[in-house]
């Protein structure tokens, strides 16, 4: 392997971008896999997080993009870049706005007229880089032959910024740990200031939203179903979108590192890489474009889909009762907020797909926070937990979604029966004590609830029961205490469930 180390990129403005270059030994020219992050590209991945041991082994891995040895092995360069402003590269950082993504487009025309290099570039890599790929996608620079996107996110404000218009304060940890150690000496924006001040969804927002309709090159989309915080909304959105004559969708199990890295996502990764930067038009073959791990208890059984939501998909209603959930409407009735709701399966029942929770709500004041999740019990009522981005270490609910009340407006165009689309452009606030309909997103899920299994349906106050990723705020939190559900007749909340036949 060859290593040119602190290579200089000029971009449009003039501003150097510093990237390194691992590429096989060698005349030949070979396709490049490309990133770029303010992470730091000559930060081991030991001295950023030893907490997770290294997946694959090497002295050149660095956090959440491709191991240089692996790919160099097999005919491919390995480019990372340290984005504006932050490691050896010049400038103002300003994450994910426009200016991060055409430098990484110039990073990626520079990769495609190099000498060893084929002219054929992919972006690939974890989360920030992953959102990178659908973001330099859009703007199509022509050497961008694939995308690989894995547990990105594709909309910033709902998925990131300000999920149900709530700030999430994991972004405050995020860019302590993350951001700072790597910013130049520069000024730069800080993303957790912009986002406590911009509650709406204005132009700020926009320009850090992929617009998928421009993104034409190969996807291959990776969820994680335990990514329930930023990343799984985003790969199945993206996915769907996506104007990309080929994209394929993959969501998968297990913490939000080593499925990336696994045997088998490796094998995927090159598959998808031969076809379109190496060239070999059967590489893909016998792929299909949904590829789902479903759920089953503590287990997984992988299982082919030809698109999302599974077409055969029959859409049901579980009503909301006094503690309970139920296929039949009950008599108009409510309950204090917040309260949980149990429904015990009789049969198998698979819920694999997006959901929407139709709440009515009154309350004595204006505005209230509404944090839903999904658990699955078995039947001696231990917890089922799902697997989160820390893996078994980290459980986390089986499905999850969040609203603030006076966000509820809905976007005709964008909203489906089962994925409300709120437009987040302006404060609609509650009349005291009048019934009101929150429509809530739950993000997509795969659960399977044998005979004697228990789902259980949790509208609460609050979410510090997720750690590092709650929104928990002191600042930016509007409280649902002193709440009413209502149940039944003209106001029958229900949870609208995809239940899977079988």
């Amino acid at each position: 392997m060859r290593i040119d180390r602190d290579v200089t990129v000029p971009t449009r403005d003039g501003t150097p971008i510093v990237i390194d270059v691992f590429r096989p030994d060698g005349e030949q020219p070979v396709p490049v896999i490309a990133s770029m992050s303010p992470y730091g590209k000559d930060v081991h991945w030991p001295e950023r997080y030893p907490m997770y041991e290294l997946v694959d082994q090497g002295e050149h891995m660095v956090w959440e993009t491709p191991n240089p040895q692996w790919w160099t092995e097999r005919g491919y360069a390995v480019v990372r870049a340290d984005a504006r402003g932050t490691g050896k590269s010049a400038g103002r950082l300003d994450v994910l706005s426009r200016k991060d993504a055409e430098d990484f487009y110039e990073v990626i025309e520079w990769c495609g007229v190099q000498p060893w290099s084929t002219g054929k570039v992919a972006s690939s890599g974890i989360s920030w880089y992953a959102m990178m790929g659908w973001h330099v996608a859009a703007l199509q620079p022509p050497h961008l032959a694939a995308i690989v996107a894995w547990e990105g996110c594709t909309d910033f404000y709902r998925e990131w910024g300000r999920q149900g218009g709530i700030y999430t304060n994991a972004t405050e940890s995020w860019w302590q740990r993350q951001i700072i150690p790597q910013l130049g000496g520069e000024d730069h924006a800080s993303m957790p200031e912009d986002l406590r001040s911009r509650e709406l969804l204005d132009d700020w927002y926009r320009e850090r939203t992929v617009d998928l309709t421009q993104v034409r090159v190969p996807v291959l989309s990776a969820g994680n179903w335990g990514s329930i915080h930023l990343h799984l909304r985003g790969n199945i959105e993206g996915w769907l979108d996506a104007a990309s004559e080929h994209k394929w969708l993959v969501v998968h199990v297990g913490s939000h590192i080593d499925p990336y890295y696994a045997d088998w996502a490796k094998d995927l990764q090159l598959r998808f890489l031969q076809r379109f930067l190496g060239g070999d038009q059967t590489a893909m073959d016998g792929v299909p474009p949904v590829r789902l791990a479903i759920r089953r208890g503590h287990d997984v059984e992988w299982r082919d889909e030809q698109d999302w939501p599974l077409p055969r998909t029959q859409w049901r209603q579980l009503y909301l009762g006094q503690k309970e959930l139920s296929w039949h409407q009950p008599a108009e009735d409510r309950t204090p907020y917040p309260a949980t709701f149990d429904f015990t399966a009789t049969e198998r029942l698979e819920l694999t797909g997006p959901l929407a929770l139709r709440l009515w709500v009154s309350h004595i004041a204006d505005d209230l926070d509404v944090f839903v999740q999904l658990e699955q019990y078995e039947v001696d009522g231990q917890r089922i937990p799902a697997i989160g981005p820390g893996g078994t270490a980290t459980p986390v609910p089986m499905g999850i979604g969040w609203l603030r009340a006076s966000h509820r407006k809905l976007d005709p165009e964008r909203t489906l029966p089962h994925r409300p689309w709120h437009s987040h452009d302006e404060i609609q606030p509650l009349e005291p004590g009048v019934p009101t309909l929150l429509e809530v997103e739950i993000w997509p899920t795969s659960i399977t609830l044998e005979p004697g299994q228990r789902l259980q349906l949790r509208v609460q106050a609050e979410d510090d029961n997720m750690g590092l990723l709650a929104h928990n705020d002191p600042d930016d939190r509007k409280s649902g205490h002193g709440a009413t559900i209502h149940l039944g007749g003209d106001h029958a909340s229900h949870l609208y469930v995809p239940v899977i036949p079988h």
